[in-house]
């Protein structure tokens, strides 16, 4: 899944167990980018559902 801040999978993330991320993904590990947290297009998704 891609982070809807960066675009960036999952995987180019780093683990987090304190995020707020359903992957407990933190910090976007690729170089460029500046992305500090993970962001779940799927959490978006859940709360149009509610």
């Amino acid at each position: 899944m891609n982070c809807k801040k960066c675009h960036h999978t999952d995987e180019a993330h780093s683990r987090n167990e304190n995020s707020s991320s359903l992957m407990k993904a933190g910090k976007c590990q690729i170089p460029a980018c500046t992305c500090q947290q993970y962001v779940d297009p799927i959490q978006e998704i859940d709360e149009e559902l509610l």
